[in-house]
């Protein structure tokens, strides 16, 4: 009983379909229309998202670690004389270990110890670095000469190479506080315009070793995934994974990138839903027509015993066979549209996601469904006799 009355459904859905011919290939193609943008907006946004991202990574890190240092307030009240403080320095293989939990959060890093060393009777100021992470994190930083092969290389800031009238292949012997002399030779020469300009950079673990500081770091600068605000979330699982340390946000970066991010999702939502109302307006119009062109028919088919919940049905299934075939006709020439779209406008290619084929189907049900609860409330309220009679 339950399968005839299915197959019956089925035959008046579809003779229906094919009797209105050119209506219902009008409401396909508004159907379609609206999942192919749904489904290409979404696909073009998170191809923005990667490319900003990618953008934002040129621009250094946005979020710092730094060790937490001992203070004591000296003096009091009216004789107070100042804040001193404990040098203090963070644990490299702790923190790469507390680096590596945060998972794909982490986009790059790069580990800093700052301690001065000597140039015969002139005291320079240092930092230890890893000069592949330094050229991954920092990719616009050119030397004039090249980056450092060994560990007996340095890269020099180019004020710092003025004042010491230093170039790329000169040689510069430093003394650490260990007492240990090290022959080193400039690789290149580094501008920036900034504070990097005056400082002397070497191999990380060359400077552990000349300032007896094995191990140590005093700065970590973290480059983290800063959508839909996880740098927040990822500075203090940070903190809770490093007891000695703070996170602190790099102000200007991390929020061009979450700015950025968020006008971007805000104007491609606005957009969708822009698009998705007018056409559930445009179902709703094309469905009420049909609804007063078929008054005799729907008021027959009540006559002859069918229920208003049934006679609804076979509308509420008409609706959900178009909004099921718009919303496939509209994954693929969504997929199409944002491929075209990123291309052209961004320069960079999307990733099909698994995800746009639900995504036009729901787009396309909810269309389909939404724009015709007014014409199947109708249906439901229709007189038998009144419709049968033409009035």
């Amino acid at each position: 009983m339950i399968m005839k009355r299915i197959q019956w459904i089925i035959r008046v859905v579809m003779a229906s379909l094919r009797f209105r011919t050119g209506r219902s290939l009008l409401l396909l193609a508004v159907i379609a229309m609206a999942s192919s943008l749904a489904v290409a907006l979404g696909m073009v946004t998170v191809s923005m998202e990667r490319r900003i991202s990618d953008e934002v990574r040129k621009y250094g890190a946005n979020l710092l670690l730094l060790p937490e240092s001992g203070r004591m307030d000296l003096g009091s009240g009216a004789l107070a004389f100042g804040t001193l403080a404990e040098p203090a320095w963070l644990d490299a293989t702790a923190v790469e270990r507390a680096l590596a939990g945060q998972g794909g959060r982490i986009r790059g890093y790069s580990l800093h110890l700052r301690e001065p060393l000597l140039s015969g009777r002139v005291e320079l100021p240092v930092e230890g670095v890893r000069f592949d992470q330094i050229r991954r994190m920092l990719p616009w930083w050119e030397p004039v000469g090249r980056w450092p092969a060994v560990e007996s290389e340095v890269v020099i800031g180019a004020d710092l190479a003025r004042r010491l009238s230093l170039k790329a292949g000169d040689r510069i012997d430093l003394t650490g506080s260990a007492g240990v002399t090290a022959p080193m030779t400039v690789a290149g020469v580094v501008r920036t315009g900034g504070d990097e300009d005056r400082l002397l950079f070497i191999d990380l673990s060359r400077l552990q070793a000349l300032s007896g500081l094995e191990g140590r770091v005093s700065q970590v600068r973290v480059l983290a995934d800063a959508r839909s605000g996880l740098l927040p979330l990822t500075a203090a699982a940070l903190e809770s994974a490093l007891p000695g340390a703070r996170a602190r946000e790099v102000r200007q970066v991390a929020q061009t990138s979450a700015t950025l991010l968020k006008k971007v999702q805000l104007l491609m939502i606005l957009v969708t839903l822009v698009v998705l109302a007018a056409s559930g307006a445009s179902v709703t119009g094309t469905m009420s027509t049909t609804v007063l062109e078929r008054g005799r028919e729907i008021g027959l088919i009540k006559a002859m015993g069918a229920t208003r919940l049934g006679t609804v049905l076979l509308f509420a299934t008409e609706a959900c066979l178009l909004g099921v075939t718009g919303g496939l006709a509209g994954c693929g020439a969504g997929v199409v549209l944002a491929e075209a779209v990123s291309r052209s406008v961004f320069s960079v290619s999307t990733e099909f996601t698994p995800l746009a084929l639900p995504l036009a189907v729901t787009v396309g049900l909810l269309i389909a469904l939404a724009g015709s609860v007014g014409p199947m409330l109708s249906v439901y309220r229709l007189d038998p006799v009144k419709s049968l009679r033409g009035e």
